[in-house]
């Protein structure tokens, strides 16, 4: 139960940590920013949901599903920021 709370506190402190102005010269930092404030919500609701139903399966559906379109995010950001060759900027 504490473990749960602590990692999603962790997961939605890393999140904030990359909106600073520090962290926005990584060019990544959107798609991590949504990476961790995901499976901070995600933590938390969890652990609820798995008080409520023990046998339930919906919120590892809802992880995968996420994670993959984070995954695809992450992907599409990276194609399209990648530096072309011949292009010194």
């Amino acid at each position: 139960m504490i473990l749960a709370i602590i990692a999603a506190v962790v997961c939605l402190v890393c999140a904030t940590m990359m909106y600073t102005p520090k962290m926005r010269m990584f060019s990544f930092y959107k798609p991590f920013a949504l990476l961790f404030l995901f499976e901070g919500i995600w933590l938390i609701l969890d652990y609820i949901f798995r008080q409520i139903f023990p046998d339930n399966v919906f919120m590892q559906v809802i992880n995968y599903i996420g994670l993959i379109l984070i995954g695809i995010y992450f992907i599409i950001d990276y194609l399209l920021t990648k530096k072309k060759p011949g292009n010194k900027k």
